[in-house]
């Protein structure tokens, strides 16, 4: 035997046998995955030189072994606090002010006037309230109330005006001048001088005293958010102090104790880390498999489809793995001399883009519990804030689930990275308001991160998706949408050679769509499969009922088996306009079942009474099948029988409707046509009702119009 043929025996011949084993194919796809992820993520782990904490003795010279710049943190946040110790406070004027001055001087007053024009006994202690109450607290003045009130009792209407006067006079001139709270005290001094010089008596001198040193106010009023967004601007017109590091500079000499500033240099430089090689690379792969058993394990238990096939699984890794390789190279990316801004790169990490795709081609309950994970490995790959990263990972993915989860139109897909911005910043703020380290400064980082991410998840999401679909051939909610499209070359045809057909059509998606929300089968699914479920009928459009015009029925010439023939055709020959024009095998699906293997009853029935039952076969009136296999092909069936039936009946009721659906749907289910899909009672029951209240809206009566309304709607049409 030659050595080429024994090479091929145990090598070639065996390892196919191998491959051949599903179990193994499974096992060596997990090995490379586990491989690549091993490798992004120990990459970002890999130990440094030291781990040193501040006022550590150390025990060696640390020694920088690159030029770089680095940041003095200590003195750039002492220049800083000076530039904004600087800043004067900054004012605005109240316009109000002096006309809530005066209105409160006058409502004084004229409670003085009330309680001396009422005739009750309690005046004497009427005034001295008011008085009391007119009294500054954050000013007292030490008056006799006795004297005070005893005086105004006598004193007489000509008396209170003048003093008003006098009172509101002092008021105004107090106010042309700026007063702020710190200049409040000198105005009442100043005020309290000028009354002296009025001239009236004493008593009066104090009651004008009270009231309008009770009630001049500050006319400018300090604007602390002003001041510090210019206290804040102060601070970042000083730029960050920087000093040259030199190859072979020593940054810790042994025996010294670590400052916190040297430590930040450690930092900046790349030298302080905290974990050993040995650990970080046990840590490292104990991490990434508990990930991958609680990934496989979730899968297994909650997603059979995915599980048992393998390219769906393979699509899964792919996505996984993508999203990490993104993660990490946004690791690398630093902007020197940046530090504040190189701490939230790691919201840049794509998760958002992972979630949706995963959601888009494979399934949206999926995608929510691999955001999860995926938001993990980004929190490790990551120093500094991990929780805050995972957090907004976490959001950032849910928000992208939720947008591409109940797509209805491609252009949502843009504006999802609109939302995930929003979801972005959102949670970044929030997470930075919990640390308490929240500024206008960090505020205008968070909107510039968060807009990238979010933007930047959304461009990865649409680049990616065309290629992923077609590589795995699988029918996303785009490519559905896409078919949707009425320019689409077999929709186009559809309309143009059997417009009867079409517009059956149309309203067999509608029916079928309103009934699948209602007992939670995938709507546009079922829209675009009963869209082209009877694109066969192209072929001999004529011989189809809808499209017959004129009265013209070409079975009457022919024998009920060829009609029945031609009828249950339009099923194959669909199939194979479908495979010429590489319509998805799901929308195949539709075609093939949509009549399962149902009886052609009008034919059958024409046939017996032919020949009498003889020579008739049941079998050769019936559709090839096969019987539903699906909620949406059982739904695109009961709806096409159902739309059909209706609007043969000649005066549709909504009562004649009601009967004529339940009696379709009755003998769907008694002819076994929806023994093999899964739809219950209770669906049934639903789909029912459904179809009924659409029907109802479609064919309900229209209102007889006299003959002269008729003709003036006529005329205006016209």
């Amino acid at each position: 035997m030659k050595l080429s043929n024994i090479l091929k025996y145990f090598f070639a011949d065996k390892l196919s046998v191998v491959w051949k084993n599903q179990i193994v194919r499974k096992i060596l796809a997990l090995a490379v995955f586990f491989a690549i992820t091993f490798f992004v993520m120990f990459s970002s782990f890999i130990p440094q030189q030291v781990s040193l904490h501040t006022d550590e003795v150390s025990k060696r010279d640390i020694v920088s072994e690159i030029n770089a710049v680095v940041v003095d943190e200590k003195q750039t946040a002492e220049l800083r606090q000076q530039a904004a110790s600087r800043v004067q406070k900054i004012y605005q004027e109240d316009n109000y002010a002096l006309v809530n001055a005066r209105d409160e001087v006058n409502g004084i007053y004229a409670s003085i006037k009330e309680v001396l024009n009422s005739d009750k006994s309690d005046r004497k202690d009427s005034l001295q309230k008011i008085l009391k109450a007119a009294n500054n607290t954050n000013h007292p003045l030490n008056v006799n109330y006795k004297e005070l009130t005893q005086y105004l009792l006598n004193a007489n209407l000509d008396d209170l005006e003048k003093m008003e006067t006098a009172t509101l006079s002092m008021v105004d001139h107090a106010m042309e001048k700026p007063i702020t709270d710190e200049a409040l005290e000198g105005t009442y001094n100043e005020i309290s001088l000028q009354i002296n010089q009025l001239g009236f008596a004493p008593a009066a001198e104090n009651i004008i005293d009270l009231i309008a040193i009770k009630t001049v106010r500050p006319n400018m009023i300090y604007d602390q958010e002003t001041t510090e967004k210019a206290m804040n601007e102060a601070r970042n017109a000083v730029k960050p102090v920087q000093k040259n590091v030199k190859a072979g500079e020593i940054i810790v000499r042994e025996g010294e104790r670590v400052t916190s500033e040297q430590i930040s240099v450690l930092e900046q430089l790349g030298i302080q880390r905290s974990e050993s090689y040995a650990l970080t690379l046990i840590g490292t792969i104990l991490f990434i498999l508990l990930l991958f058993f609680l990934t496989l394990e979730y899968i297994k238990q909650n997603h059979h489809k995915v599980y048992n096939e393998e390219k769906l699984l393979l699509l899964l890794g792919l996505i996984f793995v993508l999203v990490i390789l993104l993660a990490r190279l946004v690791t690398i990316v630093e902007i020197p001399n940046r530090p504040n801004i190189n701490a939230m790169t790691g919201y840049l990490a794509p998760v958002a883009a992972g979630s949706m795709l995963i959601a888009i081609l494979i399934n949206g309950k999926l995608a929510y519990f691999m955001t999860v994970i995926m938001a993990l490995y980004v929190g490790m790959l990551f120093g500094g804030n991990q929780l805050a990263y995972v957090i907004v990972a976490m959001v950032s993915g849910t928000i992208g689930v939720f947008r591409v989860s109940g797509l209805s139109q491609t252009s949502d897909l843009a504006r999802s990275g609109i939302y995930l911005a929003g979801a972005n910043i959102t949670t970044i703020v929030t997470m930075s308001l919990l640390a308490g380290k929240f500024s206008l400064n960090l505020a205008v980082l968070a909107i510039i991160i968060g807009t990238v991410s979010g933007l930047l998840s959304a461009i990865l999401m649409i680049g990616f998706l065309p290629y992923l679909e077609s590589a795995f051939s699988i029918t996303s909610m785009i490519r559905l949408l896409e078919l949707s499209n009425p320019n689409q070359y077999l929709l186009r045809r559809l309309l143009l050679e059997a417009p009867g057909t079409y517009h059956h059509s149309l309203m067999v998606g509608n029916l079928a769509e309103a009934a699948a929300e209602t007992i939670g089968a995938n709507a546009l699914l079922v829209r675009v499969g009963a869209y082209y479920h009877d694109i066969g009928k192209t072929k001999r459009p004529e011989y189809f009922v809808e499209n017959q015009q004129g009265g013209i029925d070409p079975h009457a010439k022919i024998a009920p088996a060829l009609s029945a023939l031609i009828i249950t055709s339009h099923v194959k020959e669909g199939l194979e306009m479908a495979r010429d024009k590489h319509l998805p095998q799901p929308i195949m699906e539709f075609i093939a079942g949509h009549h399962g293997t149902s009886l052609t009853k009008y034919f059958y029935g024409r046939a017996l009474e032919e020949d009498g039952g003889e020579h008739t076969n049941e079998e050769n009136f019936r559709y090839e099948g096969p019987k539903p296999q699906s909620k949406e092909v059982a739904l695109v069936m009961l709806a096409d029988a159902t739309e059909a039936a209706v609007r043969s009946i000649p005066d549709p009721t909504n009562e004649k409707i009601r009967d004529m659906v339940r009696k379709i749907i009755r003998d769907k289910l008694n002819d076994g046509q929806l023994e093999e899909c899964d739809l219950t009672f209770r669906d049934l029951d639903i789909i029912t009702a459904t179809f009924v209240r659409v029907l109802e809206g479609v064919y309900h009566r229209r209102i007889e119009y006299p003959d002269i309304i008729a003709e003036e709607l006529t005329r205006r049409k016209v």
